[in-house]
């Protein structure tokens, strides 16, 4: 009786359901979108995953494949059964490459102007006294003190924001201000 009921059941249809987004939804499952292009090069879609992952030489499950070391001194650490050292493939060369050219270059962090002006001000007033920026009534946001110290810290580490403060408010020397429009010259 019970089987005769399901098979019911899956007669009916939905007709709220939009099938062609189910269906985009189910292609995007099994063919994702894949960015890095040595990666999406390599990728074969009528492979899974994991296969796909260990053909090119990476891992896919991480718990698996690299253990969990136990911070207990008694137990001996466990090393991965398959310690078989292999060539790097074409994929993670090109992927090695890509962090090397990367690492080179700085992250630059850009502010806001609200949050350059809110530095500026706090060190105008205060200098570097990060709880006398954590009483004021321009703390707005309620930061704590260590908070306060991070934004400033972004602030005066960004040549792009502070360099203008420090010329403004006589802080920087002379020497350093002809060598600065040296560099400034030879840029453009």
């Amino acid at each position: 009786m019970g089987v005769k009921l399901r098979r019911k059941m899956r007669k009916k249809f939905q007709y709220r359901a939009n099938s062609k987004k189910k269906l985009n939804e189910i292609k995007r499952m099994f063919n994702p979108v894949i960015e890095c292009m040595p990666v999406r090069k390599a990728w074969n879609n009528k492979k899974s995953t994991p296969s796909n992952m260990a053909d090119m030489g990476l891992v896919f499950d991480l718990d698996r494949d690299v253990p969990v070391q136990k911070k207990n001194e008694h137990t001996a650490v466990k090393s991965p059964k398959n310690k078989r050292k292999e060539k790097p493939t074409e994929v993670v060369q090109k992927l090695e490459e890509d962090v090397k050219k990367r690492s080179g270059k700085p992250v630059e962090v850009r502010l806001t102007n609200a949050q350059v002006e809110y530095a500026t001000t706090m060190l105008d007033k205060y200098g570097f006294d990060y709880k006398a920026m954590a009483r004021d009534p321009r703390n707005y946001f309620q930061d704590t003190w260590k908070q306060i110290r991070v934004k400033i810290r972004l602030f005066t580490s960004n040549p792009r924001y502070f360099v203008p403060y420090a010329r403004e408010r006589g802080m920087l020397k002379p020497e350093n201000l002809e060598t600065q429009d040296k560099e400034e010259k030879i840029d453009c």
